[in-house]
């Protein structure tokens, strides 16, 4: 059995969103964590979870973060976290996969596929590890699925689209304490 951690100063969990459905915003979490195991010689079998603070959302306008933050979306005072448990990595050829985990974004939990491609793999040249991969995810959901309803004035074009992208770019690591414990 094999656990790689998000190695946090090396991920991005990002997402876009047409503003109006002309332009497009960027947007991100600073505070996340996250772990991923399972066999080394068995992909399918890999399980793992992502937590990220709601409250870190960063879009680069506070006025919109605080909105996002607030009843109107996340209700991040009331659901605090956002949660990824991957159940089931599907290999569709040697670098590329299909993530199929459950999504919960307030108290709604629905199954999500995410496209991954593994960008590399490489000895730990840091000295903390024994390796470390990079992951790039991309996916795509509905916020009204998970109750970020708000969509600004009635029978205008909404305010942020209903389809939410997700952009991922990872690295993880196995940690020493890890082979340690091994």
């Amino acid at each position: 059995m094999v656990r790689y951690e998000i190695d946090k100063a090396h991920t991005h969990v990002g997402f876009t969103a047409k503003h109006l459905a002309v332009s497009t915003v960027r947007g991100q979490f600073n505070t996340f964590e996250g772990y991923f195991e399972g066999p080394e010689d068995d992909v399918t079998k890999t399980s793992g979870e992502v937590t990220i603070d709601v409250a870190s959302i960063d879009t680069r306008t506070e006025m919109r973060d605080n909105h996002l933050r607030s009843a109107d979306f996340f209700e991040a005072e009331k659901y605090p976290k956002i949660t990824f448990k991957l159940n089931r990595v599907e290999p569709v050829d040697s670098e590329s996969f299909k993530v199929h985990g459950d999504l919960t974004i307030k108290d709604t939990t629905k199954p999500i596929v995410l496209n991954a491609t593994l960008e590399g793999r490489v000895p730990d040249p840091m000295g903390g590890g024994k390796e470390r991969l990079g992951i790039s995810a991309k996916g795509q959901l509905n916020r009204m699925d998970f109750g970020l309803n708000w969509d600004g004035v009635a029978g205008a074009i909404p305010m942020a689209s209903h389809t939410v992208k997700l952009e991922i770019e990872a690295e993880i690591v196995v940690k020493a304490a890890e082979l340690a414990q091994a």
